[in-house]
């Protein structure tokens, strides 16, 4: 497959920028102690974070995979590697919308800051960390997925 004449480049590097997010973004921002060595957390729940990044990151690399090999089915496999990286935004927005059932937040106390976005006339936002990425990562899963041309 030409590259250069691929009517998928455009999708590809949209999946390729959101998997790497994905693989390289919690492995920095969990692997700390905030998160993975945060003697706060119980040791269960320092188990699940690695596990959760482990797996997200092993999920990433099979659709990098997946994207830039050469296949004559490499249409079908950019839906599949859309299938799997919306797995993540969706369960991300899952767990977003069932908090109250596990008492559960989106950041901790010794966490990162959220992004602070000044509206003018000294009105601040604040966003959090991990809303804002889930949510780009979101607009440009759709972008990339509305994107893909048949073969």
């Amino acid at each position: 497959m030409d590259l250069a004449f691929d009517a998928n480049l455009l999708p590809r590097i949209l999946f390729t920028i959101v998997a790497a997010g994905i693989a390289i973004g919690p492995v920095f921002a969990d692997f700390n102690a905030t998160h993975a060595t945060n003697p706060l957390w119980p040791p269960h729940a320092r188990f699940h974070v690695v596990w959760q990044v482990l797996q997200q990151s092993s999920a990433s690399l099979i659709a990098l995979f997946l994207l830039w090999q050469s296949s004559a089915e490499y249409v079908l496999h950019l839906y599949v590697v859309a299938a799997i990286l919306f797995t993540w935004v969706l369960t991300f927005f899952g767990t977003l919308s069932s908090m109250r059932i596990f008492a559960g937040a989106l950041r901790d106390v010794n966490g990162i800051e959220p992004f602070r976005f000044p509206l003018g006339g000294g009105r601040v936002v604040e966003v959090d960390t991990n809303l804002f990425g889930a949510s780009v990562f979101t607009v440009v899963l759709v972008i990339a997925t509305l994107s893909i041309r048949s073969a």
